[in-house]
């Protein structure tokens, strides 16, 4: 597999201010529609949900796909079929084939991703896929799926505000857009504050899903994916495993957890959902220009035993911008010495570099 520190796409089509995979997909007959889709947006709990939902479908059919991002260890973790990841070889032959017409419609990073997802699966004949929503929802890449059964809706918050807006009911707009026809909308009890929102933006059904009995944040997603799956006729495995990096334990004695909260939300959420938390040092490393938001001053103001830290991605923050007291230059170095319960948090970039760090440190395959 091809590890993420690899670059596979160049980075400098990352964003563009036009999308035209729509415009490419319709003169290719939109290939895009020959199986059934269920669309994920939200700020937090995208990839759980999307996950919890994907292994569960094999109870009803055959041939099931998942696209999900970011990758955490393998760029082929982002598209999946039946429990198995994109092979190298169709990966790389997809970008060396289309690219051309990658440049022709100027397509973006993730629209490329996209792309190569829906090739793919038609490639293995899929019946039904779950599709992760990157930024949003209907200005995102994934809202050119037709073949739409419905559309979850998770936790929602303010998180990349230089895209979708810094009001929620801007958030919101952009994502509950995405849901096509009559297709049902799947959300969160967590979320009913909205409902004058939502109904100012769809008029599809919305249902509002019951919490899980989960003592975690997953309670919700885990909410959302039962509510889904008991629409199809499926029974909700409640043995399902998340994806990594979420709340995902390393060690237990002393504790040793990851997870990849990112935003303010995500911080209060699993702030909640971990016993004596307050026993903790964390470590939070973000991605740039979240230098100095709420996220920080929230941490910062919990905890006695907070610190920031850098690490090795061109997303990184610059840790000289950030106001906090406690900053850690050398996170490795950190972690090796510190012999109480640790909590590293932040950017789903940084948590996979923690993850193969204790790995090698470890020498074992600690999840």
């Amino acid at each position: 597999m091809i590890s993420v520190s690899q670059e596979i796409i160049p980075s400098s089509i990352l964003f563009r201010k036009q999308y035209n995979l729509k415009k490419l997909l319709e003169d290719l007959n939109n290939p895009q529609d020959n199986f059934k889709v269920i669309n994920v947006v939200g700020t937090n709990g995208k990839g759980s949900t999307s996950t919890f939902i994907y292994k569960n479908l094999f109870q009803k059919y055959r041939n099931v796909g998942l696209f999900t991002s970011p990758a955490f260890l393998y760029h082929n973790e982002r598209i999946q079929v039946n429990n198995e990841f994109i092979p190298d070889d169709f990966l790389k032959k997809s970008i060396g084939n289309n690219f051309d017409l990658f440049k022709k419609y100027e397509l973006t990073f993730f629209e490329i991703w996209t792309f190569i997802a829906i090739e793919y699966f038609n490639f293995k004949k899929i019946e039904i896929a779950v599709i992760e929503a990157g930024i949003g929802g209907v200005k995102d890449a994934t809202s050119v799926f037709n073949n739409q059964i419905c559309v979850c809706v998770t936790s929602i918050g303010l998180d990349h505000i230089e895209v979708l807006g810094n009001k929620i009911e801007n958030i919101i707009e952009n994502k509950i857009k995405i849901a096509k026809h009559n297709s049902k909308i799947y959300t969160t009890k967590k979320n009913y504050n909205y409902l004058e929102h939502f109904k100012k933006y769809t008029s599809n059904e919305i249902i509002f899903c019951e919490d899980f009995d989960d003592k975690t944040y997953q309670k919700y997603n885990k909410g959302i994916a039962k509510k889904v799956l008991e629409s199809l006729g499926i029974t909700y495995d409640i043995n399902t495993e998340p994806p990594l990096g979420r709340q995902t334990i390393l060690n237990k004695d002393p504790l040793f957890i990851i997870d990849g909260c990112h935003n303010l939300d995500g911080a209060q959420e699993l702030v909640k959902s971990i016993k004596n938390i307050e026993e903790f040092t964390i470590l939070f490393g973000s991605s740039v220009g979240r230098e100095n938001n709420d996220m920080v001053k929230f941490l910062d103001s919990r905890f006695k035993n907070f610190y920031v830290t850098k690490f090795d991605h061109m997303k990184a923050w610059d840790l000289n911008l950030v106001n906090a007291k406690n900053k850690v230059y050398d996170w490795k170095e950190f972690l090796k010495n510190s012999d109480c319960n640790i909590l590293v948090c932040g950017s789903l970039y940084f948590i996979p570099l923690v993850y193969d760090w204790y790995k090698e440190e470890k020498n074992d395959l600690i999840y």
